[in-house]
């Protein structure tokens, strides 16, 4: 069974969370900094994120967007990312987490995402989502 209901669910949990962790960690400085911005696409829930220093935008505003990092995966994938549930290597390995880009930015990011891990339970809380997968 699938961690997310649907999209509308996943956009509203993600656009609350992304608009918090740029804002409140320093994210949104750091991404500038780096000049790093993302496109999320999670195939199986039809959902389009592009994510900057200014926060998220979603479908149709975030496809007319040009990321410098494009990261693939699965609704599930994305949950168990943030609950730090993830061996990315082989996550990426296995190409259960698809990233495109150049590679030292790709590396910049995942530090980056540190401290959104220690706010996505409480998301997870707010949305009942598990907290175990």
């Amino acid at each position: 069974m699938a961690i997310f209901k649907d999209k509308e669910t996943a956009e509203k949990l993600f656009g609350e969370f992304w608009e918090r962790l740029i804002k409140e960690t320093g994210l949104g400085s750091q991404l500038r900094k780096n000049e790093i911005s993302i496109m999320f696409e999670v195939k199986d829930l039809g959902l389009v994120m592009f994510v900057d220093e200014n926060g998220p935008l979603f479908g149709d505003e975030a496809k007319s967007k040009k990321a410098v990092v494009t990261m693939k995966m699965s609704g599930d994938m994305v949950h168990k990312y943030w609950l730090d549930q993830v061996n990315i290597p082989m996550a990426l390995a296995t190409r259960q987490i698809k990233a495109k880009g150049p590679v030292n930015k790709v590396l910049q990011i995942l530090p980056l995402f540190k401290p959104g891990k220690a706010i996505y339970p409480e998301f997870c809380q707010k949305y009942n989502l598990p907290l175990e997968v």
